[in-house]
């Protein structure tokens, strides 16, 4: 969707009706990008560029939903209109994203363009909801770009959840585990979406749609928009709480390929206050036992993988009405298959950090604690640290403390300036992973600076692959544009890297306290300082909190 502030101005049409083909928007999101078609249907939701400018709106007909980006039309145009309008049929995606669009097969926001309104009826329709298919926001968010889904609308059971911020608000809609969703697309700081207000904190019908994707190296995130929402009062099915385990925290727990032993501790029961069911509890079965097999160790169920080859593992959802001897039960079976892990020559870390700039290096570790406003992790062994980015799907396939082997191109991060910039291994892939919940070691770290030391360091010289430990405290400073985090002792403070402050909020409730804290020096802008990235920190008990932003799946 394309921020335009320009001037609107009316324009009476100057095309010829019959140079479009009239056809159902359907028919339309099927077309190639330049078709000219004439598409009749009702304005279901009208969105809003900075300055809360009419940016588009939603066109909705008997077959489907389409975008359309016009900002001169959207002005003259209200929820409910029924208009016809000749356009272009395109798929628009930023230019600086394109690169990476094609890389993961994502087409773009279908879309239609340069449209003329040619009739109005000025009336207040509901848009046809017979064709729209129910879902999950689950499903949604889980549908591979590839897929040609954008801006059309799906009926979804969503939690609504307002978060304020500083200068802005974002409102998220969650799946019916009240945890799996995302936050809807704004360009007005969420003023444009305070008509949602009534429903926070609700499990609400939505029609939902996804209406593009920002598509970066890391890969391709979508972005909703939700047209309608209704207060229904939401309750939840009882006789589906078996299949709702299995769904949202059985079937999530496996890879569908594994190259060693995870020796993975599995979910047996599920509870939801937000749902109101108590002690779901899961097991599972395997087909082949030469394969996978389950064991239960100290009342825990361990997955293990044993031999090359492939099984069927079968994940079942037990349920017990409270007060009652009836049970309900849903399974699911998941094909998983199991490979020979091969061996890798690999460098240490350390063998890795010294090796030539621009050269392709294999190398073995631990996943680490994350990247801050990066997609990816610190690679850590005895000898070294580096930071290592990666894509988002990587990511998805690993969890902190995994062994891997990693490849990549050994470079140095930086734009363009006289500072040297950030150490990394760049465009990794995961070789192997064996997978395993390891500590780091922490034999490489720096326990002799102070934090003086590390705000004086000459960002014309690499410090981006060292992690030191020092003392100090987290102060965070809000204003209403902006958060940001610091790392304080005495009179000196350093700022913590982040896109926004809510990437370091696990923070917030360490703020004045005395802590040891492991950070990182980087500088992924190639500024003139470094700036901090936090791996853990340490709390006067003893108890140690670390960085797994990127690990949230």
């Amino acid at each position: 969707m394309k921020n335009h502030t320009q001037v609107i101005k009316h324009n009476e049409p100057t095309i010829d009706p019959s140079d479009y083909e009239e056809v159902s928007i359907l028919a339309a999101r099927a077309k190639e990008a330049g078709a000219k078609v004439k598409l009749t249907g009702v304005v279901a939701r009208i969105t809003y560029a900075t300055g809360r400018k009419p940016s588009g709106f939603y066109l909705v007909d008997s077959t489907n939903s389409i975008y359309v980006y016009d900002d001169q039309i959207a002005s003259q145009v209200e929820i409910g209109n029924q208009i016809t309008i000749a356009a272009s049929k395109t798929y628009w995606i930023l230019e600086t994203e394109a690169a990476n669009a094609e890389k993961y097969g994502y087409k773009g926001c279908c879309q239609v363009e340069k449209a003329t309104l040619l009739e109005n009826d000025k009336q207040n329709h509901e848009f046809d909801k017979s064709w729209i298919l129910e879902s999950t926001v689950k499903e949604m968010l889980e549908n591979p770009v590839s897929n040609d889904i954008t801006t059309t609308i799906y009926k979804v059971n969503a939690l609504v959840a307002k978060k304020p911020g500083n200068g802005f608000v974002n409102y998220y809609f969650y799946d019916i585990d009240g945890k799996t969703g995302t936050y809807t697309y704004t360009q007005c700081n969420g003023s444009d979406f305070e008509w949602l207000d009534e429903f926070d904190n609700k499990i609400c019908t939505v029609y939902l749609s996804i209406i593009n994707a920002k598509s970066s190296a890391s890969g391709c995130v979508y972005r909703i928009l939700p047209i309608a929402v209704s207060d229904d009062n939401y309750e939840f099915d009882i006789a589906k709480s078996a299949e709702f385990a299995v769904k949202y925290y059985g079937v999530d727990q496996f890879y569908a390929t594994y190259t060693a032993d995870p020796e993975l501790e599995l979910i047996t029961s599920v509870s939801s206050e937000l749902l109101g069911i108590n002690n779901v509890t899961l097991s599972y079965s395997s087909s082949n036992e030469k394969v996978i097999k389950f064991e239960i160790v100290d009342g825990k169920v361990i997955m293990h993988t044993l031999n090359a080859g492939e099984a069927v593992v079968t994940i079942t959802g037990h349920y017990n009405y409270p007060e009652s001897d009836t049970e309900v039960s849903y399974s699911e079976d998941i094909s998983i298959k199991v490979e020979k892990n091969q061996e890798y020559e690999s460098l240490t870390v350390k063998q890795a950090i010294d090796s030539e700039i621009e050269k392709e290096v294999i190398v073995r570790g631990i996943v680490g604690p994350s990247l801050v406003n990066q997609v990816g992790f610190y690679l850590i062994d005895s000898t070294g640290v580096i930071a290592v980015k990666t894509s988002s799907e990587v990511m998805q396939t690993l969890d902190f403390g995994n062994e891997v082997v990693v490849k990549g191109t050994r470079t140095v991060f930086k734009s363009g300036t006289d500072w040297f910039g950030q150490s990394c291994i760049l465009d990794s892939v995961v070789l192997a992973n064996y997978y395993g919940s390891h500590d780091y070691s922490k034999e490489s770290f720096d326990s002799t600076k102070t934090l003086d030391d590390l705000y004086s360091l000459d960002a014309k010289v690499d410090y981006s692959c060292q992690v030191y430990v020092i003392t100090g405290q987290i102060e965070c400073v809000s204003t209403p544009y902006y958060t940001n985090y610091y790392v304080v002792s005495g009179d000196t403070k350093v700022l913590l890297y982040s896109g926004s402050g809510a990437q370091y909020a696990w923070l917030a409730d360490y703020v004045g306290q005395d802590l040891t804290i492991e950070i990182a020096m980087c500088n992924w802008s190639g500024k003139k300082e470094y700036r901090g990235c936090i791996l853990s920190i340490t709390l006067e008990d003893g108890t140690t909190i670390y960085n797994t932003l990127n690990f949230n799946k």
